[in-house]
């Protein structure tokens, strides 16, 4: 067994086998205890494992359940699965993430690895004065709220208006707030899903929607791709291939990729999702910052089986995490169920500064200097790099970058890390089953001037002329 996992791993599971009782299949017994090796850190990162057909030979037991074993460590993305070279440890992506994506500030790391907005002295006076506004109110309803699980109505109303105006119509009853996007995608999926079920999702994704699979057991898919988003052709043969229940996806400013789909692209997708009865999930947290050329959102062509979800955090302010969710009326009452148990409502203050900001107009405002100063470093990054991009777009928080030829994206994450400047490798925007790509991700809120921001950037460029 060399190169492979030690004797002592097969000892232990067939002894585990064999002290099994009840009715519990073979191949979960023997999945439960791969997996609690590699969870208490006795199989590593990138060991690789017995074949199959040796391991079944090892353990006493068929080869279809060593294969149902595998199968289902690779769905929980305990495992990777690789055609013509085996099957190797891996961990699920919310595990890595913390090292890829910085979880916190780092005085030291100017951090391009986290996408969020560009915090200005105008976003700290804002959030002061309406805090300030608020604690001189007698009455405050939001802190006594315990119902209607949706939201409260004067919240919803104002999300009615706020949606209609970035392209979005929705009757007020079929209106959910939520803790963000994250969370009104959680509910979605948590809506429409279960663990024999098959969800789509762009090949290259948030890495929210990979955790997401792992925590409710359905498994995902990824689609091709190219500039304009999703490629239909995949998605129909898919469809047509496999029982498919839901796809999610990001039409506007795609996380990693920034993709933009066009209005023809939206339609096509809309259509194969009919036809095949095929519920849509559509995740616009960066929706709001295409400002007036916004461009139909899919929900527009196919509104009786689209979830549509749009938040404030990634347009308005990082902190407001506060979403809406948008249900086709046959789905209003599972998912309000599904958020009574998940959170029990919105936060119903978060919701409240919304609202306020909404109405006055300090939501748009912000927006507004978003645009500007997004537009602004995505200039500096598009002339320092335009000969590696392979997405961007003057609105997007992020920019997806080609790596040098002949050279790993770990490896320049890594080069730059020791140069204090933090970038995110594409490891964890993979679906399982998708060839990684060589590229990596720059975002431009980073927590610094724009001198600061430019000069950190032309040092990335200097990395790269190193490497070629």
């Amino acid at each position: 067994m060399a190169n492979h996992t030690p004797n002592r791993h097969c000892h232990k599971w067939r002894l585990e086998l064999r002290s099994a009782q009840g009715g519990e299949s073979k191949s979960k017994i023997l999945a439960k205890s791969i997996r609690a090796d590699i969870e208490q850190g006795l199989l590593l990162h990138g060991v690789r494992l017995p074949p199959q057909r040796h391991l079944a030979d090892c353990l006493g037991i068929s080869l279809q359940t060593t294969s149902n074993a595998y199968r289902e460590l690779e769905r929980q993305g305990f495992i990777r699965c690789e055609i013509g070279r085996g099957s190797f440890v891996s961990r699920p992506v919310s595990s890595d993430v913390a090292n890829l994506i910085l979880d916190t500030p780092q005085s030291t790391v100017m951090d391009f690895s986290t996408v969020r907005i560009i915090h200005t002295d105008e976003h700290g006076q804002r959030w002061r004065d309406i805090c300030l506004a608020l604690s001189g109110e007698q009455d405050q309803p939001w802190i006594q709220a315990l119902r209607p699980i949706a939201g409260l109505e004067a919240h919803r109303e104002t999300a009615r208006q706020w949606l209609a105006r970035h392209g979005v119509q929705a009757d007020l009853e079929d209106i959910l707030i939520t803790n963000g996007a994250a969370h009104g995608i959680f509910l979605a999926l948590a809506s429409l899903t279960s663990t024999n079920d098959v969800v789509l999702s762009e090949g290259i994704t948030d890495h929210g929607i990979i955790g997401t699979s792992q925590v409710l057991g359905f498994t995902l898919k990824g689609l091709e791709t190219d500039r304009h988003g999703i490629d239909p052709d995949h998605f129909e043969y898919l469809c047509t291939h496999e029982r498919v229940t839901a796809l999610v996806c990001t039409p506007n400013f795609n996380n990693p990729t920034t993709t933009l789909m066009p209005a023809s692209r939206r339609r096509e997708i809309a259509s194969i999702a009919r036809h095949f009865g095929v519920w849509i999930i559509e995740d616009d947290v960066f929706g709001p910052l295409l400002g007036e050329h916004h461009i139909p959102p899919i929900s527009h062509y196919l509104p009786e089986r689209t979830i549509y979800c749009t938040s404030m955090t990634k347009s308005v302010l990082t902190g407001l995490r506060i979403g809406y969710l948008v249900m086709p009326k046959t789905l209003s009452s599972r998912t309000k169920s599904v958020l009574r148990v998940n959170g029990w409502m919105g936060t119903p203050i978060m919701a409240e500064i919304a609202s306020r900001w909404i109405r006055d107009g300090s939501a748009d405002l912000l927006i507004q200097k978003q645009r500007l100063l997004v537009a602004e470093r995505q200039a500096v990054i598009s002339e320092c790099f335009s000969d590696f991009i392979l997405g961007h777009h003057p609105y997007a928080l992020s920019a997806w970058i080609g790596v040098p030829p002949h050279w790993e994206a770990a490896g320049l994450v890594n080069t730059l890390r020791e140069r204090h400047i933090a970038i995110t490798p594409p490891d964890p925007f993979v679906v399982p089953g998708i060839v990684k790509p060589p590229a990596v991700r720059i975002c431009v809120g980073a927590e610094c001037g724009f001198d600061e921001m430019r000069n950190a950037i032309q040092q990335m460029r200097e990395v790269f002329d190193k490497m070629q």
